[in-house]
């Protein structure tokens, strides 16, 4: 009774090496197993060759699960820093957005410095301020132009509106709330 040795090259090329023969230089697959073969331990026990060939394709597939576990483990340390840089990148989102929060509160210095080049930007691109009651619609719109190009929060709408008028309405400011210069 023969043994199937439907094996690939490094297979039996261990093989033989266990059944203490010497490989050939260059040996191809059917030299390897025409060496088998034509040995005293596989005429007189086969049991044996069998035995080795067991042996070796099992600490192959335990070799190959081995190796299988590595990769998914690395698979999943590559997963978990992704994980990783993901939470770092949301953090130091959050902590962008905390930080230009908490400037904006801090530097009312830089806000007042923003008013003032927003009332000059908006001066520039609105007309003059007319003498007529009359050219006052025209004033309006080209304001309202004006704070649209330069997307100015409306908070602040109502302060260059009076920064604009300039002396025409100090003592409005006597007659108006809080509330209604919001909504000027």
């Amino acid at each position: 009774m023969s043994v199937k040795l439907n094996l690939r090259k490094d297979e039996l090329i261990a093989i033989v090496e266990e059944m203490g023969l010497t490989v050939p230089d260059k040996a191809k697959v059917v030299d390897l197993k025409a060496l088998i073969e034509s040995s005293d331990v596989y005429r007189d026990d086969i049991e044996l060759v069998r035995n080795l060939t067991d042996n070796i394709l099992e600490e192959k597939r335990e070799k190959w699960e081995r190796d299988k576990r590595e990769c998914e483990i690395e698979l999943e340390k590559i997963r978990l820093d992704q994980i990783e840089k993901q939470l770092e990148i949301a953090n130091a989102t959050r902590d962008l957005a905390n930080t230009s929060q908490a400037t904006e509160i801090v530097e009312s210095g830089s806000l007042t410095d923003n008013l003032e080049s927003l009332i000059k930007s908006v001066k520039t691109l609105t007309i003059p301020v007319p003498g007529r009651s009359e050219s006052f619609n025209l004033f309006f719109h080209s304001l309202e132009k004006a704070f649209q190009n330069r997307s100015v929060p409306n908070e602040l709408k109502a302060e260059i509106l009076f920064n604009i008028l300039g002396e025409k309405v100090n003592n409005l400011l006597a007659y108006v709330s809080q509330e209604d210069l919001c909504d000027y």
